[in-house]
């Protein structure tokens, strides 16, 4: 197995595998599996070569995964299981470095079909182009595909169909890497890449959320969490006080509302202490004001 690139390699020395998977429910617990992966290899703003597959899943789709991707089940029906088509992914994935829309959805799905066939996690570096585009440009409300479409003038936005969300997400991917370059930060080390085993449950990726998780709810401490939800393609951020984990869930109070919410942690992106407001100084006219 070949060495994975140095972080300080340039941006423009690499391959990139851009991926999207699409799933017959949301819950890993219950055996739901990958049923269409799309994937984008691209270098310097070129599109280097394409995948795309359907897989026959052992295991029905829920109502709501074929509300929201349509695929229909009888193409599903003459489609080889994701077996028989393991060996074609791994090789185009090969040693690029992989780029996701919400990294730890499709990559824990990815990870635990792999161990499901016996094979290790990918070994590659990986990153969240969802954490990029709202950290590149924070005033966009919301940072799904179909939203940052229009927003960036992208060629193409989401569509919940696996090759077609992963070419919107080559065209993001070759917007950030623009952006970043034009801030003087062109390496791959910008990319906040991560390496580690996204199987569920007990890859070292999602032990090491939970522990964040649970220190936070020892301490009693707010989170502002960062969050995709990939089924209705909607991002958004939640400030919650965590009470427990359940399963794949994480429970709490919404501050301000005191209401109790579960959201999936495959939902995710980030878990972060959240800042306290700052103080506002009132202006000596501001303080008469009070006092009077």
């Amino acid at each position: 197995m070949a060495t994975p690139p140095s972080p300080e390699v340039p941006l423009s020395d690499l391959v990139f595998t851009v991926l999207d998977t699409e799933t017959t429910g949301v819950d890993l617990d219950h055996g739901h599996e990958i049923i269409e992966l799309g994937m984008v290899r691209c270098r310097q703003e070129k599109v280097l070569g394409t995948y795309s597959g359907l897989f026959q899943p052992s295991v029905p789709q829920t109502d709501e995964a074929l509300r929201i991707h349509r695929i229909n089940p009888a193409e599903l029906a003459s489609a080889p299981p994701f077996a028989e088509a393991v060996e074609g992914v791994v090789d185009f994935i090969g040693e690029t470095v992989i780029a996701a829309h919400n990294l730890l959805f499709d990559l824990t799905f990815i990870d635990t079909s792999l161990k499901r066939l016996g094979r290790p996690p990918l070994p590659n570096w990986a990153f969240d182009t969802i954490r990029l585009s709202s950290e590149l440009w924070p005033e966009y409300e919301c940072h799904c595909l179909r939203c940052l479409g229009p927003s960036l003038e992208l060629s193409q936005s989401g569509t919940h169909r696996a090759l077609d969300d992963a070419l919107a997400t080559a065209g993001l991917l070759e917007r950030i890497i623009g952006e970043l370059e034009n801030r003087g930060r062109g390496t791959l080390r910008h990319l906040h890449p991560v390496r580690g085993d996204f199987t569920w449950p007990d890859g070292d990726v999602h032990c090491r959320l939970r522990e964040r998780l649970l220190e936070a709810i020892d301490k009693e401490t707010t989170l502002e969490l960062v969050l995709y939800n990939k089924d209705e393609c909607f991002y958004y951020r939640q400030k919650l006080l965590p009470s427990k984990l359940d399963g794949g869930r994480l429970f709490g109070i919404i501050p301000d509302k005191d209401t109790e919410t579960a959201i999936p942690l495959y939902n995710v992106i980030s878990a972060d202490p959240a800042r306290p407001k700052p103080a506002v100084k009132l202006t000596t006219e501001a303080q008469r004001t009070q006092r009077g």
